[in-house]
């Protein structure tokens, strides 16, 4: 069985998974803050909404954090990450419509929010897992 098998197949996937989340809005979030305004021109974004969007990553980062270091987490706490990455999708899906974007805007916007579905996908099962284990 493989490492990555041996993740998935872990009681602990919701724990391994939100660390992942954190680790990735961590490293979305910095380079959206630090580079709003020469990401704007590459990503055909607004520097404001770039801005943002890396301000809201950074606090939530912290969350999937503290939620992944208990061994059972608050539902809610579960619930408020799984439901904030639905929400980032969507808002993901929106922008594609609105926004004149560059190929290499579409390419990000894209490959981020996949990885968002991914990542949830990942921790909604990692929670039922641990749910029904507490049964």
């Amino acid at each position: 069985m493989s490492a990555l098998t041996q993740v998935f197949a872990s009681s602990r996937l919701l724990h391994y998974t939100l660390r992942a989340d954190a680790i990735s809005g961590l490293a979305m979030g910095v380079p959206l803050v630090v580079w709003a305004d020469p990401l704007a021109a590459w990503l055909g974004m607004p520097a404001q909404l770039l801005l943002a969007s890396g301000l809201a990553l950074l606090p939530f980062a912290a969350l999937m954090l503290l939620a992944a270091r208990s061994d059972q987490p608050p539902a809610t706490l579960v619930w408020l990450v799984i439901l904030g990455n639905a929400a980032w999708v969507v808002g993901s899906a929106y922008l594609w419509f609105v926004l004149p974007l560059t190929w290499l805007g579409k390419l990000v916007l894209v490959g981020q929010a996949l990885a968002v579905v991914v990542l949830t996908e990942l921790e909604y099962t990692g929670w039922r897992r641990l749910s029904q284990a507490r049964h």
